[in-house]
């Protein structure tokens, strides 16, 4: 029996804002899929996180917010989370004491392979 099967590396990139400024995050020239976001937050107030692709914002509904000492995930179903090898990610965090995790995958399910 033949078939079609996808073979697909995955990687995390963590970022520490050290302010609130955008921050960019350079693409070494991959195209990837955005398929997750989390923050852990370990201030005393909420704290908003934004991530772009330089353009559109592919977080879902815009900005995220994780509570004082917690964790947030947010699954990406949206329309903006392929990522071009000559576009960059650029996240923004109301204040530092974060953590940024983004969880990639290669594009479209990464390299097809024949299974026979």
């Amino acid at each position: 029996m033949a078939g079609t099967a996808n073979i697909s590396s995955s990687f995390v990139i963590k970022f520490d804002p050290s302010n609130t400024a955008a921050t960019t995050i350079t693409n070494p020239g991959r195209t990837f899929r955005v398929v997750g976001i989390g923050i852990t937050n370990t201030t005393g107030g909420a704290v908003n996180v934004t991530v772009t692709d330089g353009t559109n914002n592919i977080t879902n509904g815009g900005a995220f917010s994780a509570a004082d000492n917690s964790t947030t995930w947010s699954d990406l179903d949206t329309a903006n989370v392929e990522i071009a090898s000559d576009e960059n990610l650029v996240v923004t965090c109301a204040n530092a004491g974060v953590e940024v995790y983004i969880l990639c995958v290669a594009s479209s399910g990464g390299q097809s392979l024949t299974a026979t």
